[in-house]
């Protein structure tokens, strides 16, 4: 039978549920807390702690409302005090395996696993007790500020984890990991837009599947520019420049071919699928080539030139051979 939550005094006792229980002789009783839940990368964490009968830890409370100096210091004091205490780590690619709650799970099991001897009773931050142990528990909805126990074990789970990202920080310098410790803020953003993802983010949330997509898609396009580039060389064409931007948009490249002025659309993809790519010109984008071009063209001071439009596809013959296909004069100005 699922036990039901019981409702704490008026005045605030951190040691009420532990104190029923012990009334009981329940003596060994583990709080159960976790850190990392929520971030876009990085391990979850669970820390569990067992308390001496009528321990005292002034001024403890739970982990998010203390500075990460004195989480530090509660640290020390907590596993000085603590009859037994574990702490149980999952990293991004389980959690993505299983899905960030049974990963908690796992990481709260990891965590009694430390221990050298069972617990008699388990209070658990949160709406859900651990599936799958045979211990007697007590699920507490915000029970990192109603418990003792699980204020030790939330403390103890959150610095284990700020340590981690720390050090993951030196490994990854350009995300800020020891900043934002992995969670969505917009510097993370910023930094997973402009670098992608690592094997330390969890492709199983939707900011980072997203953002691992549209990176992907951009590395692919930088990559058939690149070989677009290579290809027109090796046939002539003299570069001018690449990723040429105006007010109005961005031509790929810009060469000359037999003294002409060249604009080229380089289109990459992965296959033929949805057609080929010199088939995604459609003639409104076309009309906006021909108005980028004429701007390029005043801007650097070619006009009178002759100029044509050029389509350069790279795609996959059936999602195998990488092919190109270069078409002159694709349409007119």
């Amino acid at each position: 039978m699922k036990k039901r939550q019981k409702r704490p005094p008026k005045i605030f006792d951190p040691l009420f549920y532990e104190k029923d229980l012990w009334g009981k002789g329940v003596r060994f009783i583990a709080g159960i807390d976790e850190a990392g839940r929520g971030p876009w990368a990085g391990p979850v964490v669970a820390g569990a702690v067992i308390l001496p009968e009528n321990c005292c830890i002034s001024g403890l409370k739970d982990s998010k409302a203390l500075s990460p100096k004195k989480r530090e210091e509660f640290s020390v004091i907590i596993k000085e005090k603590a009859i037994a205490y574990g702490i149980g780590i999952i990293e991004s690619e389980e959690i993505d395996n299983l899905n960030i709650l049974q990963a908690t799970f796992m990481a709260m099991k990891k965590a009694l696993e430390k221990f050298s001897s069972r617990p008699q009773f388990l209070l658990v931050d949160g709406n859900r007790r651990i599936p799958g142990i045979d211990i007697p528990q007590l699920a507490l909805v915000k029970g990192d500020s109603l418990s003792l126990s699980i204020q030790a074990a939330s403390v103890l789970a959150k610095v284990t984890r700020d340590e981690i990202m720390q050090r993951l920080d030196k490994e990854f310098p350009c995300y800020g990991f020891s900043r934002h410790k992995g969670y969505g803020t917009r510097e993370h953003e910023k930094k997973l837009k402009k670098f992608g993802p690592t094997q330390l983010h969890r492709f199983s949330f939707k900011p980072v599947e997203k953002t691992s997509k549209n990176f992907a898609k951009k590395q692919l396009g930088k990559w058939g520019e690149e070989r677009a580039a290579r290809f027109l060389k090796d046939h002539g064409y003299k570069i001018l420049s690449q990723n040429v931007r105006t007010r109005l948009g961005e031509i790929d490249i810009l060469a000359e071919d037999s003294g002409r002025v060249v604009f080229i659309e380089v289109k990459t993809r992965t296959s033929d699928r949805f057609g080929r790519g010199e088939e995604s010109i459609s003639l409104h984008k076309q009309r906006r080539l021909v108005k980028l071009a004429l701007q390029i063209m005043k801007s650097r001071k070619l006009i009178g030139r002759d100029f044509r439009f050029d389509v350069l596809s790279i795609d996959r013959d059936k999602g195998k051979e990488w092919r190109v296909k270069l078409i002159k004069n694709a349409f007119n100005a």
